[in-house]
């Protein structure tokens, strides 16, 4: 600060406000946020704001007050934001404006502050400035309960899994998971599911339920898990239906890997009727939502071409020979469906992929051979 650092000198008014670490001192604050603002520091221009709404070492005035609020606000200061949401809602000032207060509180709670997170709570539950919504409340409430002492386990257990010990990590993350936490019931769903350790081993029923706890909360990565774990029948018994059903939750929230298997269950026709079609749509879906779903997709997307060619020209192939058997049935001509043919070609699937293969091969060769013979009768003619 005494080097002319305007956030050292903001930052020094706070403590002497505050008397933190030093002694309280409204009228050195009060120097050392002028000097700040002087830099033109946001921190000393919230500070010196405060010290205005409050009459602590200068005359009490909520307009300077909301001057230096609001030129600290601009500049993105977070307390300024969150203190002209109060002078908003308390008409201090200023008119009493509940959207505005709502709009700074805003502002404020993205950057994390606790009571802009509290005061957005209190005006949802109480429909002020907004329409009243209790899980829009609830869900401001949690954040800020998450941001408590209860919250802290969070961050032990975090710790606790990169210094690889997963069975106290984990310890920590089904207590948070029982409160709550749904980053923690992820976690703790996440490490049952893993089981690298004897203590997590072979509990994949208690993984599906954190899963459900978590996906309860709106958690779409979990309804993926939760769809996979009813297809494969880990820790409950093979629903295909249920799986189904969280897959299409999970792809409503555009969640490219319940795309993928969705198409997947589509084309092979397991748990849904098979449509082809509704396969293909799927999977442009999956690549459209995320560029990691390319790799994986595209070999589908060759597989359902080849079936979907394949198909059409067995349909072709049935309406020619139906053609040709009303046509020339006189001379006997009677060209069987391919419900009777397909089968029996399936069985010698190799001999047919051979006879393919080779005569394309002959089909090669023989090109290959005219184009030859042709140049050589060039160079001939140029010769002669």
């Amino acid at each position: 600060a005494e080097k002319g650092d305007g956030g050292a000198m903001g930052h020094l008014g706070n403590m002497y406000a505050h008397g933190t670490h030093v002694k309280a001192d409204n009228a050195t604050a009060v120097e050392w946020f002028r000097q700040g603002i002087d830099k033109g520091n946001p921190v000393a221009m919230a500070g010196y704001g405060y010290m205005c709404m409050y009459g602590m070492g200068v005359q009490q005035s909520y307009s300077e007050a909301f001057k230096y609020f609001t030129q600290a606000a601009e500049q993105g200061n977070q307390e300024a934001r969150f203190n002209l949401g109060t002078l908003y809602i308390g008409g201090h000032g200023v008119v009493k404006d509940y959207a505005k207060a709502i709009y700074y509180f805003t502002l404020a709670a993205n950057r994390g502050h606790m009571l802009a997170l509290y005061n957005l709570a209190l005006m949802h539950l109480n429909g002020f400035g907004t329409p009243r919504s209790c899980p829009n409340a609830l869900q401001f409430l949690k954040a800020v309960a998450e941001r408590g002492q209860q919250g802290q386990g969070l961050q032990r257990g975090f710790k606790l899994y990169h210094q690889g010990q997963i069975d106290r990590s984990l310890v920590l993350y089904s207590e948070a998971a029982e409160m709550g936490f749904d980053v923690a019931q992820g976690n703790a769903a996440h490490l049952l599911d893993l089981g690298a350790t004897p203590f997590t081993a072979h509990r994949k029923d208690k993984a599906l339920r954190a899963y459900e706890m978590s996906a309860q909360q709106g958690s779409m990565d979990s309804e993926v898990k939760i769809g996979d774990y009813y297809y494969h029948g880990w820790g409950t018994s093979r629903d295909i239906k249920k799986a189904v059903a969280h897959y299409r939750i999970a792809s409503e929230a555009r969640m490219a890997q319940a795309m993928f298997n969705l198409g997947w269950m589509h084309e092979h026709g397991v748990g849904i009727p098979q449509d082809l079609h509704l396969a293909k749509r799927y999977y442009d879906m999956s690549i459209e939502t995320s560029q990691d779903a390319m790799w994986p997709t595209l070999p589908c997307l060759a597989g359902l071409w080849v079936r979907m060619a394949a198909r059409e020209a067995i349909t072709r192939a049935d309406k020619w020979a139906l053609h040709l058997n009303r046509e020339y049935r006189s001379y006997g001509v009677d060209i069987p469906p391919s419900e009777l043919w397909l089968p029996r070609l399936a069985d010698i699937w190799d001999v047919v992929l051979v006879s393919i293969l080779s005569g394309f091969l002959g089909v090669t060769v023989i090109l290959k051979v005219t184009l030859a013979s042709q140049r050589m009768a060039q160079q001939r003619d140029r010769r002669g």
